[in-house]
């Protein structure tokens, strides 16, 4: 059975859980906060194949329920306990695309886990009754689980619904095949000055996923116009880090004019996309504003901890990916940007929204 670093993280994490039976909470740059921490009572894991293992972690040993909280197996703690530092390991120092870990796969045989990350059905990798010492109640959580080892994970993958569609105006339909087969490592930004260069001007006309303009206007009517430039300065090559992006639109005037907004301003709406997205919003569904994620997020870090986000900290976390987020050119042959194209005697471009951590 093989996986990649963040399935066979997603794993790792519920094994840290068992094994500490609580995650700390982190701040901003994903430090531990030593006095703040969630005490895990149960784990709900539904699979792929949609059976649901319950991990009661209330009394000394790991009682293993079915959904119908019919007991399945106890499993001691020194099965697991020690075992999850070999694993991580093995996950942090292998080198392939996918791999298997014979340790690991042991381990999910004895706890009765067939596939090694969740069904992908809903937002939370792993729903959990943790006992919270902030409210004094237990609470039924839900937490999508992100890991740092071997590379920053995406926080916003690329598809076709992440399209931004943008007209060309005076531009020479001539230069269009010339314009096409430029084929550079960075293609994209080459071709965009080459538009500009030649008297080309870019205009946001809409995102090319309905229900993806839908969400964005969600969080704000404008919204699409904002992340339309910020797209734009991407790949022209002014910046990446989505930090320095708000920057740009501070500091661009014609949007100064038009709609008079503060720095705070801009970072509030952009913090709104990338807290929505983290938790419950899905470019190619209709989103109705909730968190699907109710818990929060657990973050894998590099060194083998693992440490939550919570609403209760929820400025740290909103923090912590307004400045640690930037964005990312994907493959323009599989997700459809990047050449220009005429429908109804207009000229377009495509350029397309992934937006991965830093760290």
């Amino acid at each position: 059975m093989k996986a990649n670093k963040g399935e066979w993280s997603e794993f790792y994490a519920l094994l840290k859980i068992l094994e500490d039976r609580r995650l700390f909470v982190a701040d901003k740059d994903l430090n531990i906060i030593a006095d703040k921490f969630f005490v895990f009572q149960k784990i709900i894991r539904n699979e792929i194949n949609e059976e649901t293992k319950i991990f009661d972690l209330q009394e000394s040993e790991i009682l293993i329920l079915d959904k119908e909280n019919r007991l399945l197996k106890t499993i001691q703690n020194d099965e697991i306990k020690g075992k999850t530092i070999a694993i991580f390991e093995q996950i942090k120092n292998d080198s392939t695309t996918t791999f298997a870990i014979p340790e690991a796969q042991n381990l999910m045989h004895k706890l009765l886990c067939k596939q090694i990350k969740a069904s992908n059905s809903k937002k939370s990798d792993i729903d959990a009754i943790i006992y919270d010492r902030i409210s004094n109640k237990k609470e039924l959580l839900g937490f999508s689980i992100k890991s740092m080892i071997g590379g920053a994970s995406t926080l916003l993958n690329a598809g076709k619904t992440t399209n931004l569609i943008y007209r060309i105006d005076e531009l020479s339909e001539d230069l269009i095949k010339s314009i096409n087969n430029i084929s550079d490592k960075s293609k994209i930004q080459n071709r965009l000055k080459i538009i500009v260069e030649n008297g080309g001007k870019l205009k946001f006309t809409k995102v090319l996923n309905s229900k993806f303009e839908k969400n964005l206007r969600k969080i704000d009517t404008v919204f699409p116009i904002f992340l339309s430039l910020m797209l734009l300065d991407f790949f022209m090559g002014k910046a990446n880090k989505i930090t320095d992006l708000v920057n740009l639109l501070v500091n661009n005037e014609e949007l100064r004019n038009l709609y008079r907004l503060s720095r705070s301003d801009y970072e509030y709406k952009v913090k709104n996309l990338l807290v929505s997205i983290a938790l419950g919003m899905i470019p190619s569904k209709e989103w109705d504003g909730f968190t699907k994620a109710h818990g929060g997020y657990i973050v894998v870090k590099q060194n083998g901890d693992v440490v939550c986000y919570h609403l209760y900290n929820r400025d740290e976390f909103v923090s912590y990916l307004y400045e640690n987020t930037r964005f990312e050119s994907a493959s323009s042959a599989r997700h459809d940007y990047g050449e220009i194209y005429i429908e109804e005697h207009k000229m377009y471009i495509n350029l397309n929204v992934q937006i991965r951590f830093t760290k």
